[in-house]
């Protein structure tokens, strides 16, 4: 097995296999590896996405995990830095996800999008437009935020 980057994130789900026919078909990941249960369940996995890993595991009090609800707020959010983000949002949508909001570009010099993934787990799909200074970073959000 590789070794893990200094941080992987790691999605409960309580439908693994599902979430391995899924996340290839929505956001180009590619699985890694795979581990069964004896029951032919898939306990655990590992995703990349552009280069990123993320594992999957089966959500259940065995093992401590909690798939999240997709109708509530996130809890985190999983952003995906993608060439195109309008294109990788419409792939997201094909494939299953729900609309969390529509591409639009950003204050910060990214244009983004999200989704909720059928497991109930929300991405951010980002394309970096152009490099904003933090001092005029901060002076965008401040207008957004006080309507001037």
């Amino acid at each position: 097995m590789s070794h893990y980057p200094p941080i992987t994130p790691h999605l409960a789900i309580t439908d693994v296999a599902a979430a391995l026919d899924f996340y290839p078909k929505a956001f180009d990941a590619t699985e890694r590896l795979r581990l069964s249960l004896p029951d032919g369940s898939v306990a655990h996995a590992e995703l990349e996405f552009n280069g990123a890993l993320v594992t999957i595991g089966a959500a259940g009090e065995m093992f401590g995990l909690s798939q999240p609800d997709g109708d509530g707020p996130a809890e985190v959010v999983i952003t995906l830095s993608v060439p195109d983000t309008d294109a990788a949002y419409a792939r997201a949508l094909d494939a299953g996800a729900t609309s969390a909001s529509e591409p639009a570009d950003q204050f910060h010099g990214d244009r983004t999008a999200a989704v909720r993934d059928p497991f109930g787990h929300k991405w951010t799909f980002q394309t970096h437009l152009e490099d904003v200074d933090p001092e005029e970073m901060q002076r965008r959000l401040t207008a957004l935020m006080t309507g001037s």
